[in-house]
């Protein structure tokens, strides 16, 4: 079934002599479906001149958001001022955003570059590549966006202008995007239709078109990309109102539940917004048949309790309806993935905050009806399913937990979410890619044991490559390029901190007041953090520090220009320090850094008896290059004198990235190996022996070779 909208040409525009098409009470303009009183750029964003704006706007734009607590500072406003983060964006801007674009660019590494230039009619062959590369590719275009918008670098800004111009050429005049069958239509194959095949991601593809080319806007000032994403958003919207169930159906990975909210707050348009509501509306015309956890739509959305399914679908659809909630205040949505979040971080998330157990689930599952059982990939297990040799955890599955987190917090300001984005920023995203930024996990382990050699689908080592499925690099990069936006959040006459890290900020309220400062710090390796004020409003305003839910025993010290303050930091809420402020004011702040002991709930059968180890934030794993001469890494334990465990720590190198490493005392269970095929056998009575273990953080495994790895140790 085609769903392309038919035109008819009615004449020329009295205003500036663009060709206009009637479409159902539409006119076509900038080859978008648009009311004919907001038929161009200048008319719909403020200030726009030829194609370009002076205004720029946040990552998450809710400003303006009437149910948002908080408030990102404008792109740009924020840059990383060294420390770990500071070198995850140096490399990020020298390796990871261009070595991504060498592979896309050469037709034998990826398709995806080639396949807009075949569409867009500038080099002659066939698609080639996963239907969902078009959206893939558009992900790494926000990551060269972000880059700018820091670094300014006029080669980029003329990459993108390069890059937009093609993919318009690409995209049809009615707004699709989706080069897999606009290249076949275009080349006479009359037989291919949009959407007749429901994992074709067409709504993926054309959502992260809308989310770069809000970046695009926000970073260049420019429309260019901007127009592209209404012609999309007004195709969908065209959907919506003429074939909604069909479109219900192919919300695959739904990106553009979330790219539409976003183009909302660029354009302020109303449609949009109603599109955006509808989106999930229209969830509910999905039927029986049809529906599945795969896609999260086997019962109407607000009937749902529990995360289920396809991590990456459903983590995205969370998001999404978060956003929406941010500009409606539809009580019931926000009820819905409050409690789906309080069911993942309670039940099913790793204590990498990575999502998604495993490779393949049934849902739903221990039905007493065997008929309605249906098989989920990439799924949210049971309750306490957390398999660690065979984890899947996706890689763009941790990255859609970031975004769902970041958009929960900044829709109640409560300092849970903040902590879990934390989490799940150390220690899901930055193991998702090589320290030096050229090779990529899709899953993600929390164990690796070179005797389990069991044929799982993708390589538990980083591959320079993945061709099967290449979404988890560019998604991994662009949330590493943009990781700075979330340190720091704005509401009236209030400077959120969120994340802790040394950086710049430059601001300003949205009634002109300004607030400069510099925050200093060694973090997450040490709880050391002072800031220092550049520039104050004249007004009093509140300095809202979070304190780490991590923080258990509560140590932490605060003083405001070398005087203690008085009150208690609580671990997981934030402290408010309200008063008036004046250039040369500094605040330091002192967490209690020592690693700790970490056990999991015994209803996960896989980490029972058993610990793992954490620094502040940093999950700690064990990797086998770090193991004395002949021991093997299934015989390691710990004592269960926990109390007892003292730990050093060290500095050091690895992959030119520092890291703190820590040594601890342990045991060597002096056992006979396994043989092949043995299942069962007497227990051995045998002394342990003393040794020592050197631990890394979990995200800098796998970067010295193909290793041995687990993050969690048995208590013997």
């Amino acid at each position: 079934m085609s769903m392309k909208p038919h035109f008819s040409h009615i004449g020329v525009c009295s205003c500036c002599g663009r060709r206009e098409f009637l479409a159902g009470g539409f006119y076509l303009a900038l080859g978008a479906l648009l009311p004919r009183s907001l038929a161009h750029a200048a008319d719909l964003l403020p200030n726009a001149a030829a194609g370009s704006l002076t205004s720029i706007g946040a990552l998450t734009d809710t400003a303006k958001s009437p149910y948002a607590k908080l408030h990102m500072p404008d792109l740009g406003s924020v840059k990383w001022a060294g420390g770990l983060w500071g070198d995850r964006f140096d490399v990020c801007r020298s390796t990871m955003v261009p070595h991504l674009w060498t592979i896309f660019s050469d037709e034998k590494e990826s398709h995806a570059w080639a396949n807009y230039l075949i569409a867009a009619g500038l080099q002659q062959g066939k698609f080639s590549g996963p239907p969902f590369n078009d959206g893939d590719f558009l992900k790494w275009v926000e990551a060269l966006a972000q880059i700018y918008a820091v670094t300014k670098d006029p080669a980029i800004d003329a990459q993108l202008d390069r890059i937009v111009d093609v993919v318009g050429k690409a995209q049809r005049d009615d707004g699709y995007l989706h080069t897999q069958t606009i290249i076949a239509q275009r080349q006479g194959d009359k037989a291919v239709k949009e959407f007749a095949n429901r994992e074709h991601f067409e709504t993926y593809n054309m959502g992260h078109l809308m989310t770069a080319a809000c970046v695009h806007y926000r970073a260049t000032g420019k429309t260019t990309m901007l127009a592209l994403a209404r012609k999309a958003a007004d195709y969908i919207e065209h959907l919506c109102q003429t074939v909604p169930a069909d479109l219900a159906r192919n919300a695959i990975c739904p990106s553009h539940y979330m790219g539409v909210v976003e183009l909302y707050r660029v354009t302020r348009e109303p449609r949009y917004l109603a599109l955006a509501k509808n989106l999930i509306e229209i969830r509910s015309l999905v039927t029986k048949e049809d529906g599945s956890d795969q896609n999260q739509d086997s019962v109407p959305f607000r009937e749902q309790t529990g995360a289920l399914g396809h991590a990456v679908r459903a983590n995205y659809l969370y998001a999404g309806a978060a956003d929406v909630y941010a500009e409606s205040g539809d009580a019931s949505l926000l009820k819905t993935v409050q409690t789906i979040s309080d069911d993942v971080s309670g039940r099913k998330l790793y204590i990498t905050g990575m999502t998604g157990a495993l490779y393949d689930g049934a849902s739903p599952d221990g039905s007493a009806d065997h008929a309605a059982i249906k098989p989920v990939a990439q799924a949210y297990g049971r309750d306490y399913q957390l398999p660690n040799l065979t984890a899947y955890n996706e890689s763009c599955a941790t990255v859609g937990y970031a975004l769902w987190m970041w958009r929960m917090f900044e829709v109640t300001g409560d300092a849970r979410y903040a902590d879990l984005l934390e989490q799940t920023l150390f220690n899901g995203v930055l193991p998702a890619i090589s320290l030096e930024g050229t090779h990529y996990f899709y899953t993600n382990p929390l164990r690796k044991l070179n005797d389990f050699n069991w044929p799982l689908r993708w390589s538990r080592t980083r591959q320079p490559n993945i061709k099967a499925s290449f979404c988890c690099p560019p998604n991994v990069v662009r949330t590493i390029a943009e990781a700075h936006n979330y340190i720091y959040s704005l509401s009236p006459n209030v400077l959120w901190v969120n994340l802790y890290g040394a950086s710049e900020l430059d601001t300003s309220w949205p009634d002109g007041s300004r607030i400069k400062l510099r925050q200093e710090t060694d973090y997450p390796w040490s709880g050391t953090i002072r800031f220092t004020i550049a520039e104050a409003p004249s007004n009093p305003v509140t300095l809202k520090l979070r304190i780490p839910g991590w923080l258990h025993n509560g140590a932490a010290k605060l003083t405001v220009n070398g005087q203690v303050v008085d009150g208690k930091l609580n671990p997981g809420t934030y402290f408010d320090l309200n008063r008036p402020w004046h250039a040369g004011d500094f605040v330091e702040l002192n967490f209690d850094f020592s690693p700790v002991l970490i056990e999991a709930n015994p209803l996960v059968e896989e980490t029972a008896d058993q610990v793992t180890v954490k620094n502040g934030p940093i999950v700690y794993c064990l990797e086998s290059n770090d193991l004395p001469e002949g021991v093997r890494l299934s015989d390691v334990a710990v004592s269960p004198e926990l109390s007892k465990i003292h730990f050093t720590l060290q500095r050091e190198k690895i992959a030119n990235t520092e890291v703190v490493t820590l040594t601890m005392p342990a045991l060597q269970i002096n056992r006979a190996a396994w043989q092949p095929g043995e299942l069962y056998r007497e227990a051995s009575a045998a002394e342990p022996k003393n040794i020592n273990l050197k631990l890394l953080p979990y995200f800098a495994w796998g970067n010295r070779g193909d290793t041995e790895m687990s993050v969690w140790l048995p208590v013997r």
